[in-house]
Parts: structure tokens; sequence; C-alpha cells
């Protein structure tokens, strides 16, 4: 376990373990769902876990939205990489934008659970199966089109170093 923890970002351990757990707590405590074990290590993975997926709402449906509202808007990438070599602090700021970007998708995903458990709950009950296969595809287009953008991130990092 002490590997595992040395290979994970602290960035990574706060933001998923931070909005898996909040994500957890609010469930159990609003809906009759319980993601809180007994178990320290299985609470561990399924925080990393509900946050890793809550991040990936976050990038790939609440950026955009944001993005689109004019709410938020960014530099050029290259910019951003040319600053942050000579303002550290940059990288920083920027962690802990995506940390708030991170805390609206979990309140946003609670707000979802929470109206569909409410007003659709004996649905579910009876659709499990069928529940249980949207789960697994909602997760494979998500982690595909994290896949994607993680891709083109690097991509534009590799192009980056090579026009200097």
């Amino acid at each position: 376990m002490e590997d595992l923890l040395k290979k994970i970002s602290q960035y990574q351990l706060f933001n998923f373990l931070l909005s898996g757990a909040l994500l957890a707590v609010l469930l159990k405590q609003t809906t009759s769902i319980n993601l809180i074990y007994e178990n320290t290590i299985a609470e561990f993975f399924a925080f990393y876990f509900i946050g890793l997926v809550i991040s990936r709402v976050g990038s790939l449906i609440v950026e955009p939205w944001l993005k689109k509202l004019k709410i938020v808007t960014f530099t050029p990438y290259s910019e951003y990489l040319v600053a942050a070599k000579s303002d550290k602090r940059i990288d920083i700021l920027s962690q802990e934008n995506n940390t708030y970007r991170t805390l609206i998708a979990t309140f946003l995903v609670f707000a979802a659970i929470y109206i569909v458990t409410k007003y659709a709950g004996s649905f579910i009950r009876q659709h499990h199966t069928l529940i249980v296969y949207i789960f697994m595809g909602t997760m494979l287009v998500l982690f595909t089109l994290a896949y994607h953008k993680q891709t083109n991130y690097i991509a534009k990092r590799i192009k980056n170093t090579q026009t200097k």
C-alpha cells in the first residue's frame, strides 16, 4: 500500500479522495445509497475511483460547459507552458483551479443521483440489470473521452517541446 501511495501524486490523492469521500457522505446522509464501508482499504479504493470519475466529469462536462457559458476563459496551452516555466506558482494555481472544477462536478453528480433516486427509485429497483448496463456504458464513454483528451494534451506538450 505504501508503494501505491508513493506513485499517486498529492494532487490526485487529495482531489480524488476528497471528492469521492464527500459524495459518499452526502449520499449516505440524504439517500439510501451507502458507499461507506467498514474496511478502510475498500473505502480508500472506492473513494479514489469515485473521485476519479467525478474529476473526469469535471474535465469533460463541467469545463466545456463553463467555457461555453463564458464563465471561464483559457489562454492558449503553449502560453500556459511558457508562463509556468517562469512562474512556478501557476502550476499550483492550476491544480487549485482543477480542485474547484472537481468540487463543482461533485455537487452536480450528487444532485443528479439525488434527483434520480428520489423520483425514479422504484424504476431503478425494478430494472437493476438495465441500470448496470447503462452505468458500464457511461463509464466506457467517459473514460474513452478522458483518454482522448489526455492523449491530445500529451501531443500538445510534445509539439511545444519540438518548436523550441
